[in-house]
């Protein structure tokens, strides 16, 4: 008959498997992921656009998060190799490098949202907002506020030993329970509410630009690229908040019900709870891994550009090996053809810009 102990056993042993092997998937899919998102993004078709300029930043969050938190954290809760643990200068920059980057994931998400709310509006003035210049100042000034408001982190993290254990924590205790409610709120809860907020208002705008007579300027603006972006980003915005929420909510219930509340857990109940708690830190640290995929099945025009990569990046390792001298000629002229195609279709996108700017400024 199976008891308490032999439940909270498998449980222990699932979560240890669970820390032990979901990092590994993160951290390899996560950096091909986000590498072929630096690539595309600033492909010549997309860094005309402000929402890609978001996605790019996301981007380079995205493997800070990857190789700071996650692969630190595998590494003491897989392997034991703790640096933080011993040395105080790294557990405070650590906890400065990876909270911020944290919150910056979500919030590069929701900057996106609001930028797609407002290249979807009918108001001129608010589709003025948005615009690549715009996106890099909004960005650089998102990236300094965020860093600035968790500065706090690093008077109260310390090095501590107990039961002869090393470890790197928050203390004292009140502000642990202060940082435990601020971290979900500010990192999950908040971008999730903002995302889902411009999320349904871009629809709204959609809805209504369709269902009026709107002048060529928001035809231009609604033009193919944008609806795809726009699609891309309602994707991400779904699969974001599943991914989130439970690390939130069980966070949330840490500091609130247990640290405020004095709940106590049976032993049962507390095998249950850390089994809970890593099965939803898992699915929080797919967050930064899981963009590239997201978008390469909801855009087939992200399909298409990173097809495209692919064939450029032969083609440069052709050349540059003396192989494509060697290929049948109709091979080699499939190539040069394909270049053409690209330089047209980036000129034609340049002279489209233009355009749609003199119409703007009009």
């Amino acid at each position: 008959m199976t008891t308490d102990t032999d439940i909270v056993l498998t449980l222990d042993t699932i979560a240890i498997w669970i820390n032990r092997i979901s990092p590994i998937f993160s951290i390899v899919f996560g950096t091909f992921g986000n590498f072929c998102n630096i690539i595309i993004f600033t492909r010549p078709i997309l860094r005309t656009n402000p929402c890609s300029m978001y996605f790019l930043a996301g981007s380079f969050t995205n493997l800070v998060v990857i190789y700071i938190a996650l692969l630190t954290r595998y590494l003491a809760s897989a392997w034991g190799y703790d640096p933080s643990a011993t040395s105080m200068v790294w557990c405070k920059t650590r906890y400065i490098l990876v909270y911020p980057p944290l919150s910056l994931v979500l919030w590069f998400i929701v900057l996106a949202s609001i930028d797609r709310y407002l290249s979807s509006s009918r108001n001129v003035h608010f589709r003025q907002c948005s615009t690549v210049p715009v996106a890099w100042k909004i960005i650089t000034i998102a990236t300094v506020l965020t860093f600035l408001g968790n500065i706090h982190v690093l008077v109260f993290a310390q090095t501590v030993v107990s039961n002869g254990t090393p470890s790197c924590t928050i203390l004292p205790n009140e502000y642990l329970v202060f940082f435990n409610i601020f971290v979900p709120i500010a990192t999950c809860i908040l971008p999730v509410v903002l995302m889902g907020l411009f999320g349904i208002l871009t629809i709204i705008n959609i809805r209504t630009t369709r269902t009026r007579v709107i002048p060529q300027e928001n035809n231009e603006r609604l033009r193919a690229n944008d609806r795809q972006l726009i699609i891309m980003l309602l994707f991400q915005v779904l699969i974001t908040t599943t991914l989130v929420a439970p690390w939130a909510l069980i966070n949330m219930f840490s500091a609130i019900g247990v640290a405020i509340l004095k709940y106590k857990f049976s032993p049962l109940g507390q095998g249950i709870f850390n089994f809970i708690f890593n099965v939803s830190r898992m699915l929080y640290y797919l967050t930064p891994a899981v963009g590239f995929y997201i978008y390469t099945l909801s855009a087939p025009k992200f399909r298409h550009e990173i097809k495209k990569c692919f064939r450029h990046g032969l083609k440069f390792i052709l050349t540059g090996t003396g192989i494509m001298q060697y290929l049948p000629a109709d091979v080699q002229q499939g190539f040069v053809a394909e270049n053409q195609r690209n330089n047209v279709n980036y000129s034609l996108t340049r002279t489209r810009k233009g355009f749609t700017g003199h119409v703007h400024q009009r």
